[in-house]
């Protein structure tokens, strides 16, 4: 039986945060001491707050051994309360804790969106909001990093925050349940069980009760940077563009580097660090060229005025492809045609020789490649004059003819001709209001982007 206090404390602060709706809930669920009471409270709750459970356990097949005692484990838990389980399984070994978090939590988010959760409920106690705190601290996060962990964000539910480590073993021995353990969160390689296991308990020597005091912090914190928090979320909404962050929309200064720091945090789940903020801000402050830095989670992008946050690998260009007269395709979001009767309204059009038809086709760039012709300029040079984003480079359409460069359209000029095939481009819709002139990106006003195609010497 759930001990009276422990499940009166966890359901008013459900309550008084807002933390679960009625309806489907997945609860990750590892097997430990703390995911394993999570489950046992929630199931416990569930009539009183209308809650639906599903179980998700995540396999990092970092203990091949354990692994598969540790999801039968969780399916007879699952069982024993009545909930259907999810069982994921990482791709290959998980080689750090950042890896191992980002698969997780990918595949908690699947199984959240095939049950249509609400939330998604993780077993993180008072303990764990300790050790953030002093982690985030050490690391000179700010204000957010005193805030630790919020009992509800992005989707993420976190109901034990009320209460530690100790209250979730005694859920456990009044359940009769033995939970798995972890022989990793005792390695002391690990900066989180360095505080756990030697910080902590130095610092209960001088306050025995350091985890509320700590959690108390993390509130206060939280309350005073709500404010600010908000004007920061305003100011990165308003400066997002699609996937990218328009830099010249963010005022310099503390909100510009509140801004990208939050930004950070939604894409990767990551808090920066002081050093790691400073590096991010240093990163923004200049629009010249591009250049990109790694941070904890992903790696940061910044494209001539833009900055992305890349998680995962980028997505490969089209290899190369022949055009053929009658026929049209699309190409990383570009639209070809070759004596097609397709509609060319706003697309760049060239006269293409009857002799370079057979072998006319359109690929992606390539290391060394030059403008046809003698003294022809290097493909990078024209990229670069025209301030081309680097990402986009490798998915630009580059026109060939036994493999030769032809065209490169809307960056320059069609080869003249007036006899030939008719070969149209398409500009993807992210290029509609932007021209391409004397190197230099403007975008267009929306009256001339309704009417003028973005082009650079091109002709219909």
């Amino acid at each position: 039986m759930i001990p009276s206090a422990i499940r009166a404390t966890v359901r008013d602060y459900i309550r008084a945060h807002r933390i679960l709706k009625a309806g489907p809930v997945v609860v990750a669920v590892s097997g430990g001491p703390d995911s394993t009471a999570l489950l046992l409270l929630l199931a416990d709750l569930a009539d009183e707050l209308g809650l639906v459970l599903h179980v998700a356990h995540f396999d990092h097949r970092t203990r091949p051994r354990q692994s598969a005692e540790d999801a039968e484990f969780v399916a007879r838990l699952a069982n024993r309360v009545g909930a259907p389980i999810r069982v994921g399984r990482a791709a290959r070994p998980t080689k750090s804790e950042d890896q191992a978090r980002r698969a997780r939590y990918a595949f908690l988010r699947r199984a959240a969106g095939e049950v249509g959760a609400t939330a998604i409920a993780t077993g993180h106690t008072r303990d764990d909001q300790a050790e953030t705190v002093l982690l985030h601290l050490a690391r000179g996060s700010g204000l957010a990093g005193l805030a630790g962990m919020r009992p509800l964000r992005e989707g993420i539910a976190r109901p034990l925050l009320s209460i530690g480590r100790a209250e979730t073993a005694a859920v456990c021995r009044a359940a009769r349940v033995r939970p798995r353990s972890d022989p990793t969160n005792r390695a002391l390689a690990y900066a989180r069980n360095r505080v756990r296991h030697r910080v902590l308990p130095e610092l209960a020597k001088i306050n025995p009760r350091v985890h509320e005091a700590i959690a108390r912090l993390a509130e206060a914190a939280a309350s005073l940077g709500a404010e600010e928090e908000r004007h920061v979320a305003e100011a990165l909404a308003r400066a997002t563009r699609d996937d990218a962050i328009a830099l010249a929309e963010l005022s310099g200064g503390k909100l510009r580097d509140g801004a990208l720091a939050l930004a950070w945090t939604r894409a990767t789940g990551r808090v920066l660090g002081a050093r790691q903020r400073r590096a991010l801000a240093e990163l923004a402050s200049t629009s010249d060229g591009s250049r990109a830095i790694d941070l904890p989670g992903g790696r940061a992008v910044r494209e001539y005025g833009t900055l992305r946050i890349a998680v995962g690998a980028e997505p490969s260009s089209d290899a190369a492809r022949p055009l053929e007269p009658g026929s049209a395709i699309a190409w990383n979001g570009w639209h070809l045609a070759v004596d097609s009767d397709g509609d060319e309204t706003g697309a760049h059009v060239a006269r293409v020789p009857d002799a370079l038809v057979p072998a006319l086709a359109v690929r992606p760039r390539r290391s060394g490649d030059r403008l046809n012709g003698p003294g022809g300029r290097k493909l990078q040079d024209v990229f670069t004059d025209a301030k081309i984003p680097v990402s986009e480079r490798d998915r630009w359409p580059v026109i060939t003819s036994a493999d030769a460069v032809w065209w490169v359209p809307a960056l320059t000029p069609p080869p003249p001709g007036e006899r030939g095939s008719r070969l149209a481009v398409a500009v993807p819709a992210r290029f509609r209001n932007v021209r391409w002139s004397a190197g230099v990106r403007q975008v267009a006003s929306k009256e001339e982007a309704a009417t003028t195609p973005p082009r650079r010497g091109s002709s219909n």
